[in-house]
């Protein structure tokens, strides 16, 4: 009987054995039996795995201690393993470079000093790290995933910081750039203990390896790492320093490059070293620090942006505290300093050059005709300008310390007073920008009477007033186009149309005569132009010939010859020409004839150039244009030239040939001894290697279909067998060569020729040979043939170059792993693509043509993978899901789809449902909306999800919405028709007039109803024009009315109209009509008067008070006082009690003991205090701020009135990639091809600039008072750049020294430095207004004598 079968099942885990590390990520062991049961009689062994792994002991080891991989190598030290070679003292290190991925947990060591190596042991201790590059580690002789925790499966790494795990948080980056030169080592940057994730690039400066520039390191003791002593390493290399491994690219490299995602933990000095032509370098460096744990050092900053003024006149502004950290200098929130005491702020003067104060606007008229009234004023805080007298209206707040005056005031009628009557608006004067418009004014009583101007006086006349205050359409044009030519004189476009605010209009609307122009000319590099030499001479002495002539492309004024490529190819003129001399053989010609043609006019044949062929390929046809000439150079009749032979019009031409030719393999030789023939078949092919006619390939270059061939020498036969002696006695014999041979007779004697043989080589030139022989008449050999013209025997023949050997790109390999074939195809051809057979090249050389590939073993265990479902594709109804699958390795790796294709792949996509979509819901219709006739029905259409959910109508589809009205046929209504009633009589005689019609509304079959149901859009008119005889017009005069005053000069009024006259009427009709229609000029209405001299009255006049008469102190001021009458005449009528005083005493608001200097301040005023002072200087007052008052030599500075905004300097930062172009016609963009890291780059602004009194100079390079919000300071008056160097300079500065009493001198002069340097300076005419910008590759511009710019007081 057979024992049960039983199947072996697992027993349980033992305890984790002792971590196999002491620090760095050890490995503890658990192991389990398969004997609980084992397995009996053929029964099955235990599934799943037996040993389990889990990492102990994984904080880091000391810095001192020995790498791992190195302590079980140093193991083996003293032991030679009786190899031959190695020393008993021989020492082992371990070998990382150059071991197979599959083989890095095998111990391989070195032997020290050596490059030869072995394998030790199997396998390393568990724990060991698999490589110096990685943190995963080898367990049981396989390499498995771990972090830089040394914790199995783990997926921990070090951030940018070097911090295992870290979140980028505890360092900052450090980056910079050099781009200066000198002879030897120049320091780039010092490279600090700790710091990691260091990048150092050097770009070459012609884009090529060798630059002269050459990176170097070296430690903090001055000991060189890398390219020291002027020694440069050109191949890649690693530099270990500790525990991190810094990479170096080599010299040799277009982008020379120093790397490490290590921790260092010393200080490194960055350099490069410059040698040869010193080009400027171009190293670019980051790396990432540790932030210090120290904390950071706050404190408040007097010296922020100063505060708007706190009055728009006379007031005072302050400058802001901030709070800025004392390692950078850099502005931080102010809440960094909440906790410290906030400085007394810095605090002056603004605004001063203006006044605040109650400005009456304007009066109303007063509210009584007669006798007392009111009338209210228009009062408003007015800001008051002392440098222009300007007024400008500003908030009422403004104004509260003085009292606002009251804005109503007492006035008083004039009794009996007149007013102003005003005629209509003329059009204004301007359609838009703003012109004016005029009327005219009459001043009148209340009974209309014509009054003296004068009684108006107390109304204002507002005769003329602004309108149109718009502005213009304008004419707007875009960016200039590219020059239309690549060469020479061209034009380039621009679009240009009419804007008016953000509206385009028609070009009508604009002003033509201001058109900016839509084209321009634009000058290119100068064209290369197609030159003609002389024609040669004929290529014959008499007949039809051709003449050569040399065609040159020149381009410049010294006629330089360059590439034909250069010039226009549809305009080369033509080399060669047909040429015609006297015939050859003119027929005999009695001398009476030739007498007789002296009168008969000389004619030729010209004809122009061939037309290109017809064919693109192989033979076609091509023509010329051939006419008859006289000898005047004009057209004559064909039949003129009817006795000279015509040149041919038209004839055959051939191009490539459409085919080429291809010879097939040789035949055997036609005899078995001896010289015999072998021949082949020779066929036309096309490119496509297809058999086509003979005709398209070129007769001439067929290649031969026979050829000689050598076999054994035959048996010899006697000479007595009756041959002949010499070959041509023998009448059997018949020459090889189908074609006659040429002869050359002299006297019955000539020389003969025989074939010629074959190439004595297949292509790359060769020669062939042929029998030449003297023979007489009979055909025996002759000595005495002329030498001179034997024919040659040996001529070079030439069967095109030699095929080389040509291969494509390898194919894919035929497997992933284990092994695989590719191939490729290797063909032996010439280099225009024809193919030979492989004999034909040297088969020795041939390239292979398949190989072996992907060698390495194929991974065991891979299985499918897949990550999560994505969401899904649609938000409601049927959508779909989508995951990634992808074939992985056990130790989790991925791998080509190839090694898990025998195993079934999981789905990648599946069906999904969202929510339910929302849908229209369409209500039901309404009534329709007329009784009768069309109308229309609406209902309600809702968006909803489900049956009763409303959505907004965004989230259905609007495409398939159904319509919400419709239109709705109602029974026919009633018809409503107009009708129109009799015209009436015109409503004038004469002239233009107009006549007017009943038009009712009536329904049809019933009377008169409505209008409403009638279509107004249908109403026939009711009134129109009508013209009858055109009309006379009068001027119609009243009654002079009475003098308007009783004393001195008046006036009086009448009447004047222009009438109308009717005819058939003995009276005129006195309505008023326009006075165009009258004739003639219009009677006067009014007429001066003068009825009496009146009284004589007068008063005092008085002018302006003049200035001061001292600058200084007490003086006086004078003005005039006159007695004047009504008339403005002189008069001693004017009392002298009431006459005003002509003069007064003054006296200046500045001491005349004022200083010259802030010193001088100090000393007379015993002033400490920082703050604005007036002072003498070149004899006038000017404003000046005084720094520094508590030392000894406190400082003049100027405030500048328009601030930082329009007083700055720039050197800009950014340098383009190609600095040989100027893009954007030198405009800035953001958007430019360049790189933003110009070392010297920087922005500074001013608010006070410094000035030395003694010499009057700005000082520019002292910046108290200036702001740099951006890189380096940059001095006052001074702009740079490293932009291109192609004349674009992009560096400003800006100076406006308007309102401080000073201007620039003509003497002041800016001179450019550097490199390409240029600059571009413009200089207001009184000077104190300067606008530059500057730049070069790398330049600068800077005040001419230095550190000085030289002013003036105005």
């Amino acid at each position: 009987m057979d024992a049960p079968v039983i199947d072996g099942s697992w027993g349980s885990w033992s305890h984790f054995g002792t971590c196999s590390r002491t620090c760095g990520g050890g490995i503890k062991i658990a192991v389990r039996e398969c004997n609980r049961p084992e397995p009996k009689n053929g029964g099955k062994y235990c599934t799943g795995r037996r040993i389990k792994f889990k990492s102990c002991n994984t904080e880091p080891c000391l810095k001192q201690k020995r790498d791992f991989r190195d302590e079980q190598c140093a193991h083996f030290d003293g032991k030679h393993f009786n190899i031959n070679g190695l020393l008993p003292s021989v020492r082992w290190v371990p070998k990382y470079s150059g071991i197979l991925l599959k083989d890095r947990c095998k111990l391989f060591c070195r032997v020290a000093g050596s490059t030869a190596y072995y394998q030790l042991r199997d396998r390393v201790v568990d724990g060991t790290p698999c490589g110096q590059d990685t943190y995963d580690l080898c367990v049981q002789g396989l390499c498995r995933q771990a972090g830089c925790d040394h914790i199995l499966n783990s997926k921990a790494r070090r951030d940018k910081c070097g911090v295992c795990g870290g979140d980028n948080s505890s360092c900052k980056t450090v980056a910079g750039t050099l781009n200066t030169v000198h002879y030897g080592y120049n320091t780039v940057v010092r490279i600090p203990a700790g710091a990691t994730n260091i990048d150092v690039r050097q770009h070459s400066f012609s884009g090529k390896s060798e630059d002269d520039n050459y990176l170097a390191l070296s430690s903090s003791k001055g000991e060189f790492l890398l390219n020291g002593d002027f020694v440069v390493t050109m191949s890649k290399r690693e530099i270990r320093i500790g525990n991190a491994v810094i990479e170096y690219s080599g010299s040799d490299n277009v982008v020379e490059r120093i790397n490490s995602t290590d921790r260092i933990e010393q200080e490194l000095l960055l350099q490069v070293l410059s040698v040869g032509k010193l080009y400027n370098p171009d190293v670019r460096y980051s790396f990432n620090i540790p932030i210090e744990d120290k904390p950071q050092q706050f404190y408040w900053n007097s010296y922020g942006p100063w505060q708007a003024c706190s009055k728009p006149c006379q007031g005072e502004r302050k400058r802001k505290p901030v709070c800025t950290r004392e390692s950078d200098q850099l502005t931080v929130s102010d809440q960094r300093c909440s906790r410290l005491p906030q400085p007394g702020p810095i605090t002056e003067a603004c605004s001063t050059d203006c006044d605040l104060r109650w400005h009456v606007a304007s009066r109303s008229e007063c509210s009584a005709q007669c006798g007392l009234g009111y009338r209210t004023l228009d009062i408003y805080c007015a800001k008051y300008s002392r440098l222009d007298g300007k007024t400008e209206k500003v908030d009422d707040s403004f104004c509260s310390s003085h009292p606002k005056p009251s804005n109503r005031e007492k006035c008083s009628g004039e009794c009996n007073t007149g007013g102003w009557r005003y005629s209509a608006w003329t059009e204004c004067s301007k359609s838009c920008d703003g012109g004016t418009q005029r009327r005219r004014a009459i001043c009148v009583n209340t009974r209309n009477d014509v009054l003296d101007d004068s009684k108006c006086t107390h109304q204002e006349k507002v005769t003329i007033q602004r309108c149109s205050e718009f502005p213009c359409p304008q004419w707007k044009s875009g960016d200039w186009s590219e020059c239309l030519v690549t060469c020479g004189k061209g034009h380039k476009h621009r679009q240009v149309w009419c804007q008016f605010g953000e509206d385009r209009l028609n070009d009508r609307i604009c002003d033509p005569e201001t058109k900016p122009a839509s084209m321009q000319t634009c000058q290119q590099p100068e064209c290369a132009s197609w030159q003609a030499g002389p024609w040669g001479q004929c290529s014959v002495t008499c007949g039809q010939g051709y003449q050569l002539r040399a065609v040159k492309c020149i381009i410049g004024t010294y006629m330089s010859v360059v590439d034909d490529n250069d010039c226009n190819a549809a305009t080369r003129p033509t080399d060669t020409q047909d040429c015609e001399l006297p015939s050859c053989h003119p027929p005999p010609a009695a001398p009476e004839a030739r007498r007789s043609t002296h009168g008969v006019p000389r004619t030729q044949w010209r004809f122009g150039s061939w037309t290109p062929c017809s064919a693109t390929c192989g033979k076609g046809t091509r023509m010329r244009y051939v006419s008859c000439w006289d000898e005047d150079g004009s057209v004559a009749d064909e039949s003129a030239c009817a006795t000279l032979p015509r040149p041919v019009a038209k004839e055959e031409c051939y191009v490539t040939p459409c085919g080429q030719w291809k010879a097939l393999d040789w035949s055997s030789c036609s005899v078995t001894c001896g010289q015999g023939r072998a021949t082949r078949q020779v066929v036309c092919v096309n490119y496509s290697d297809h058999v086509i006619d003979r005709s398209k390939c070129d007769p001439d270059y067929i290649p031969e279909t026979d050829q000689d061939c050598s076999m054994s020498p035959c048996p010899q036969r006697t000479p007595d067998s009756g041959l002949a002696q010499h070959p041509f006695q023998n009448e059997d014999y018949r020459p090889r060569s189908a074609r006659p041979s040429r002869t050359h007779v002299l006297g019955g004697n000539q020389w003969r020729t025989g074939p010629w043989g074959a190439c004595s080589s297949t292509c790359a030139g060769g020669s062939q040979r042929r029998v030449v022989v003297c023979q007489d008449e009979n055909g025996y050999t002759a000595n005495d043939c002329v030498e001179r013209i034997k024919p040659d025997e040996q001529r070079a023949c030439e069967s095109g170059p030699c095929p080389q050997w040509a291969y494509g790109s390898w194919g894919e390999c035929t497997k992933q792993c284990g092994g695989g074939m590719r191939t490729r195809l290797v063909v032996c051809q010439r280099s225009n693509g024809e193919r030979f057979p492989d004999l034909s090249c040297e088969i020795l050389d041939k390239p292979p043509d398949r190989e072996q590939c992907n060698t390495h073993a194929c991974l065991q265990d891979a299985a499918w993978s897949t990550g999560p479902w994505s969401s899904c594709s649609v938000s409601c109804g049927r959508g779909h899901k989508q995951r990634n699958v992808y074939c992985m390795a056990k130790d989790g790796s991925h791998l080509e789809s190839e090694y898990c294709k025998q195993l079934a792949k999981p789905h990648g996509h599946r069906k999904c449902r969202g929510g339910r979509c929302p849908k229209w819901k369409a209500g039901t219709w309404s009534q329709c909306s007329v009784s009768c006739g069309r109308g229309v029905q609406q209902r309600h259409v809702d968006c909803q999800i489900g049956a009763h959910k409303i959505a907004g109508e965004t989230e259905c589809n609007p495409y398939t919405r159904p319509e919400s009205e419709r239109a709705c046929q109602a029974p026919p209504c009633s018809v409503y028709t107009w009708r129109a009633e009799e015209w009436q009589e015109c409503t004038k005689t004469c002239g233009e007039g107009s006549r007017y019609r009943k038009v009712v509304c009536v329904e049809e079959g019933k009377g008169e109803v409505h209008s409403m149901h009638c279509n107004m859009g249908e109403r026939p008119a009711d009134h129109e024009s009508c013209s009858l005889q055109s009309c006379e017009y009068v001027w119609i005069t009243g009654e002079w009315s009475e003098c308007s005053v009783t004393c001195g000069k008046g006036y009086k009024q009448r009447l004047v109209s222009c009438s109308e006259i009717y005819t058939g009427k003995e009276n005129y009709e006195y309505s008023y009509q326009a006075t165009i229609h009258c004739p003639g000029t219009q009677p006067p209405s009014v007429h001066p008067c003068f009825l009496r001299e009146c009284p004589v009255s007068a008063t005092w006049r008085v002018s302006n008070w003049g200035s001061c008469s001292v600058s200084c102190g007490i003086g006086v001021m004078h003005r005039s006082v006159q007695c004047l009458t009504n008339e403005d005449q002189p008069s001693h009528m004017c009392p002298t009690d009431l006459k005003p005083e002509e003069r007064k005493i003054c006296h200046n608001i500045y001491n005349c003991e004022l200083p010259q200097t802030c010193k001088e301040v100090k000393r007379l005023k015993g002033a400490s205090e920082d703050g604005e002072y007036f002072l003498i200087v070149s004899g006038k007052v000017l404003k000046i701020f005084c720094a520094g008052m508590q030392s000894d030599h406190p400082r003049e500075y100027v405030t500048l009135i328009h601030g930082d905004s329009e007083n700055f300097s720039e050197v800009y930062g950014h340098r383009l990639h190609n600095p040989t172009e100027c893009p954007y016609n030198g405009s800035r963009r953001d958007d430019c091809q360049c790189r933003k890291d110009y070392t010297a780059a920087g922005f500074s602004s001013f608010q006070k600039i410094r000035i030395d009194l003694t010499s009057m100079q700005i000082i520019t390079t002292d910046l108290q008072f200036a702001r740099t919000s951006e890189g380096h300071p940059v001095p006052f008056a001074t702009a740079g750049d490293c932009y291109s160097a192609a004349k674009c300079p992009q560096g400003r500065f800006s100076i406006n020294l308007y309102g401080t009493g000073l201007s620039l001198t003509e003497s002041a002069r800016w001179i450019s430095q550097g490199n390409y340097a240029v600059s571009d300076i413009k200089k207001s005419p009184d000077g104190t207004r300067v606008i530059g910008k500057c730049g070069g590759y790398c330049g600068k511009c800077t005040p001419s004598s230095g550190t000085g710019l030289e002013v003036r007081v105005l």
